[in-house]
Parts: structure tokens; C-alpha cells; sequence
């Protein structure tokens, strides 16, 4: 809630801000009017004097309008001088300063007014992208109807706790991730995934913060809620994204640091060299460095914003800015070139055992867990009316197995090499069983309780639709793919022949942290890395990589903290299409900095020669500007 809140108090104080200078850029722009009238026509006597100074009717037109527009430019210069921070905003109060020592109150008042109408025309034409990530923190809801008693009353978010009955009724947004406990309907989670689908909801399915109900209404038992929800972290990465600075708009920051004593030396030559003083004052105009500071911030918010419409949530611009450089990508294979949705395909009880005294014992030791594999276990065992209460010490061994005692009973699940570490032997009958399992590409559990195999588990995968198209699509852009999986080398060698990965590119059977060590390696052969997981298991080497993609993670909320990149909407699809935005933001950040460059260097020469006045570079220096946002601003329309 509080992540929710803070943004949107930010945006709200942008508008305050925006609706402020709206106010003020207007009355200053009736008293330059004035101003003008009075010189031009009227042409109005002194209406006193200061030190025998004349002050006249324009004169005071004209000041009271800088009040409004140049005071503040000039007050932010000195905050930031006095901060030591180098401010954009110098060279134009000095050339306002200097405008008006030299009594050009008009040519001041003009200027500041200028400057200050191209910052409103700058906000209202990058404003599309804010109002698209503002519309994200918006959907975070501040009240939920909660059953106290026998009633279903409104009680402020802050105040649900974990196993309140929540009610959902039709178009309301969903304020809590839970479960559903009764009722049915459709659930729009575009906001969370880019799929404009709504999506069936049952007793017992998952809802999520965010998403808004739409048929019928549901009675939905809390689970998390506010920052702990999926929503509440995917507000925080927008926050958080939009507030990090990338590679790009650093070298900005440290380019301005001494442009600005430069443009300073040359505004001094130019005096020196022609004795006119507007020359320089123009100079000092046109060479604000705003549309350079522009380049980079514009480009990265419209890329988040077109990403996050689209389920594709990015933790920064930095990692939009390294998708030109990646040159290989990493996939891991349950769960993301495989649909991850396991299932138990057949049973092989050894010893004397029947398939479901073997899918019991099983289902007991996975009783705790959250894998995929033992979600396929348990969902196996609850088909067939089995009892998978347990109540003992469960040890979970990444990558390998599982581990559990129950009532001094011990029972292991897990691969050839689990049981061998933890000193079991195989039997032959054992391994023939799991050659027949490798054949037909599936992929063998061994179960053994006390020191004795019992059985085995062929848990089966399926290969997602868009993974052959994907796999190829990287090939073409990126070149190289590989695939690591920490299954055995004759399941993921069936999956790579199916997807179209070359077999000597597939490193399989190996641990969470020899996959960080394998990308470690890339690495430090000079090699830019995208990994691509689901988030099981996948957390070291999500942050190992130049890029760490997790997929479709609504449920595990985790790999929100450990992928740079989450795509929300459940498959590969949107893959090609990040590393597409990241390479077309890095390209229109390219293009806006040699245009800024370009273009403020061309002016400046221009004043030096005395063709541009102080107000025609005013209004030059906001062309060049809203030249930038509006280059930006087509990533919001971004075609892949």
C-alpha cells in the first residue's frame, strides 16, 4: 500500500506541479502583453522614479511576468549551486540576469516565458508514458469487504490479515492474492500479464492484486497482501525502475559537469571577439543542455511503459540499455522451454509395492514442497483419494531430490545421483526401470524408503508452443542459445532436438550454483549473457547473468526480486520482443544524444554570428527538446 501510495502521490504532485506553472505561465504571458503594448504603442511616460532611474508601465509589466517565469529558473540555479550540483538551468539565468542589467526587460521576460511554455509542451508530450505507469500504480485498490461476523463490510486495506474471507463482487479489482473459496467467474489480468484474455476462476484457483472480476462474484481467502502481494512488488520494480539511472544518462551527468565552464569560456570569447553583448546572452541560451539531459530519461520511460502494458515488467533501464550488447542466451528447460505444468505419467513400484503405496510415499516427502515436481506428485496423489499429510522434518536439496522423516520412517525422492549422495545403491531391476523412462523422453524419480529403492515416478513435461518459434528467432537475432537444466542429459537432449538447440549446447544435470558457475565462465570469456528461467531454483543464476528473464511468475514472488526482467504473461512470446525494445531504446537513446549534440552546437554557432536573437533561441532551444521527447515518445508505439 505504501509503494502504491508513494507513487501516486508522485504523479499527483507532477500534476499540482504542471497545473501551477500552467497558472503562472499564463499570467506572465498577459503582463508581457502589456509590456509590449506599452513600449510599442502607448509608449507611456515614467510613472515615477528610483534614484533618478525612470520606472515605467513596461518596465513593471515586464519584471512582474519574470517573477513569475524567470525567478524561479534562477531560484533553482542557486539550489543547485548551492548543492554543488551542476544544474541545467545556469546558462539560461544567466542570460535572463544579463538581460536585464543591460534593461532588455522585454527580451528577459520573453525568454524566461519561452523556457518555461517548452517545459509544459516537454510535460504534456512525454506525459503519455507516465500516465501509462501512473494507470499500473492505480489499479492498487485501498479498501477490501471482509466478512466480520455475518456480514461482508469495507475495512481499509491496511487492515486484512492472512485467512480473512474477502469479497470480490463483479468489476471490483481484486485487493488481495488468494484463494478462491467460493464462486465462479472471469478474471481480466491484463494488468498483470498483457493478456487481454479473461481467465476462468474456480474454488481453489489463485487471484491476484490488481486483476479486476468481471461475471460473478468470488469469496476469496487472503494470502498476501499490499507489498507482499504479486501487484504491491510489481509497483515497487516501476517505482524503483524509474528512478535508477542507466550507463547512458551517467556520461550525460559527467558531459554537463564541464560543458557548462565551456560554454561560459565561449559566450566570454564571443564578447571579446564582436563587443555585442546579446550574442553571448544567446549563446547562453541555446546551449541549455536540456534536450541531452532529455535523451536518455525520455527513451527509458516510454520503453517502460510500452513494457509494462504489455506484462513485461523491467527493473531498469540499464538492463534495456544491455540487450545491445547480449550475444548469448541461456535457457533453462522445465518451466521455460517446457510449460513447467508436470504431471506424473506413469508408476513403477519395485519390491513387492503397488503404483499407489509408491505414489503415496512419494506424495508424503513432496508434501511440503512448492516444485513444479512436487505439485505434479501431489495433485497425482490426491486423484487417486491418497492421504498426503505430513507431519515430520522435510530437507529439500536443490536440484537433486527431497528428503523426509516421518514417525522414524525415512523417505528420499529424487534423481540416481540424490540417492547415491546421501549412500543408497541402485538395484538393476532400479535402473532398467529408468532406462525405459529415458527412452520415451520422460523423466525418472526414484523413491526409496528406509535404504531401500521402492519404485520410481516418470514425471512428464510437454514443450510449449512457441519455444521451437522462439529458439529460432534467437538464433537470427542474438546467435547463439544454449541450455542448461539441471535434469538428465537424455531428457534434455530430447528437448533440445525438439526445440531446435544443437545437442553439443546443452549442458544438463547440473545444481543451481554450477549454473551460475557456467554463466560465471561466459562471462569471463568476454561473453554478455541473457539467462532465461522460471524461477525455480533459478535464482543464482538469474543474478548472475547480464540479463536474468523470469517467466509467468504470479505465484513466485521471489523471482520478482532475484530476474532483472519479469515476463508476467505465462510463455516465451514476449522474450523476443524485450530484447527487440531493449536494442530499439538503446538505438533512439543513440539517435537523441548526436541530435542533441548536433543540433545545440549548430545554434550556438548561430549566435555567435548574431542570426539568432535571445528570443528566436529560446525558441530553438524548445524545438530541439520536443524534437527529443517526440523521437522517444515512439517506443510507446513500438512494433515487433
Amino acid at each position: 500500500m505504501e509503494i502504491k501510495m508513494a507513487m501516486t502521490e508522485r504523479f499527483r504532485d507532477v500534476r499540482k506541479g504542471l497545473g501551477r506553472e500552467i497558472v503562472l505561465a499564463s499570467v506572465a504571458g498577459v503582463l508581457i502583453v502589456l509590456s509590449l503594448l506599452f513600449e510599442h504603442l502607448f509608449h507611456l511616460s515614467p510613472v515615477f522614479f528610483v534614484a533618478t532611474y525612470p520606472i515605467t508601465p513596461q518596465m513593471v509589466a515586464a519584471l512582474l511576468s519574470l517573477s513569475f517565469t524567470g525567478a524561479p529558473i534562477i531560484w533553482g540555479s542557486i539550489k543547485g549551486l548551492l548543492r554543488r550540483e551542476t544544474n541545467v538551468d545556469e546558462l539560461v539565468s544567466l542570460a535572463i540576469i544579463g538581460a536585464v542589467i543591460l534593461g532588455e526587460y522585454n527580451a528577459a521576460a520573453i525568454v524566461a516565458f519561452i523556457m518555461v511554455l517548452g517545459s509544459l509542451l516537454e510535460e504534456h508530450a512525454s506525459g503519455r508514458s507516465r500516465r501509462d505507469i501512473e494507470a499500473i500504480a492505480a489499479k492498487h485498490p485501498t479498501h477490501a469487504f471482509v466478512l466480520r461476523g455475518t456480514q461482508f463490510v469495507a475495512v481499509p486495506l491496511e487492515q486484512v490479515v492472512v485467512g480473512d474471507r474477502v469479497l470480490v463482487r463483479p468489476g471490483d479489482i481484486v485487493p488481495v492474492d488468494g484463494r478462491v473459496e467460493l464462486g465462479e467467474s472471469r478474471v481480466d489480468e491484463s494488468s498483470l500479464t498483457g493478456e487481454s484474455i479473461p481467465v476462468d476462476k474456480v474454488t481453489g484457483d489463485a487471484v491476484y492484486t490488481g486483476t479486476t472480476n468481471q461475471d460473478g462474484a468470488l469469496q476469496v481467502v487472503a494470502l498476501k497482501m499490499g507489498e507482499d502481494s504479486t501487484y504491491g512488488k510489481i509497483v515497487h520494480l516501476i517505482k524503483e525502475a524509474e528512478d535508477q539511472r542507466v550507463p547512458a544518462r551517467r556520461i550525460v551527468d559527467q558531459f554537463v559537469r564541464w560543458y557548462t565552464p565551456a560554454v561560459l569560456v565561449i559566450a566570454g570569447v564571443i564578447w571579446l571577439a564582436t563587443g555585442d553583448i546579446f550574442r553571448p546572452i544567446t549563446i547562453l541560451v541555446v546551449a541549455c543542455p536540456c534536450a541531452l539531459v532529455l535523451a536518455t530519461p525520455s527513451a527509458v520511460l516510454s520503453a517502460l511503459a510500452y513494457a509494462a502494458r504489455r506484462g513485461i515488467l523491467i527493473k531498469g533501464g540499464r538492463f534495456l540499455e544491455a540487450c545491445s550488447d547480449v550475444d548469448i542466451v541461456a535457457l533453462d528447460k522445465t518451466g521455460t522451454l517446457t510449460t513447467g505444468q508436470l504431471i506424473v505419467k506413469e508408476v513403477f513400484p519395485l519390491k513387492g509395492n503397488g503404483e499407489v503405496d509408491i505414489l503415496a510415499l512419494a506424495a508424503k516427502a513432496e508434501a511440503g514442497s512448492e516444485h513444479p515436481i512436487a505439485k505434479a506428485i501431489l495433485n497425482a496423489a490426491l486423484a487417486h483419494g491418497l492421504d498426503v499429510s505430513f507431519n515430520g522434518q522435510i530437507q529439500t536439496h536443490p536440484g537433486l531430490g527431497i528428503k523426509g522423516v516421518d514417525a522414524d520412517q525415512h523417505v528420499a525422492v529424487g534423481s540416481q545421483r540424490f540417492l547415491e549422495r546421501i549412500g543408497l545403491s541402485i538395484p538393476e531391476e532400479a535402473k532398467s526401470a529408468e532406462a525405459a523412462i529415458f527412452a520415451s523422453g520422460k523423466t525418472p524419480l526414484f523413491v526409496a524408503r528406509g535404504k531401500e529403492v521402492v519404485g520410481l515416478v516418470s514425471i512428464e513435461d510437454h514443450i510449449r508452443p512457441e519455444s521451437c518459434k522462439v529458439v529460432k528467432q534467437l538464433q537470427e537475432e542474438i546467435g547463439r542459445v544454449v541450455m542448461l537444466s539441471g535434469d538428465s542429459g537424455e531428457v534434455a537432449q530430447v528437448v533440445a532436438r525438439q526445440c531446435g538447440i544443437p545437442f553439443h549446447t546443452v549442458s544438463a544435470e547440473l545444481l543451481p550454483d554450477q549454473k551460475q558457475e557456467y554463466l560465471r565462465n561466459l562471462q569471463n570469456e568476454g561473453r554478455h549473457v541473457c539467462y532465461v528461467g522460471d524461477g525455480t531454483n533459478d535464482g543464482p543464476a538469474l543474478a548472475q547473468a547480464d540479463i536474468g528473464v523470469s517467466i509467468g511468475t504470479r505465484e513466485d514472488t521471489i523471482a520478482l526480486d532475484t530476474a532483472h526482467v519479469v515476463l508476467m504473461q505465462q510463455g516465451l512470446e514476449n522474450l523476443s520482443l524485450f530484447l527487440a525494445l531493449g536494442r530499439r531504446t538503446e538505438r533512439t537513446i543513440n539517435i537523441n544524444l548526436i541530435f542533441a549534440i548536433s543540433f545545440g552546437f549548430t545554434m550556438m554557432a548561430l549566435a555567435a554570428t548574431g542570426i539568432l536573437t535571445p528570443i528566436l533561441g529560446a525558441i530553438s532551444h524548445n524545438i530541439g527538446s520536443l524534437m527529443v521527447i517526440l523521437n522517444s515518445a515512439r517506443l510507446i508505439k513500438f512494433k515487433f
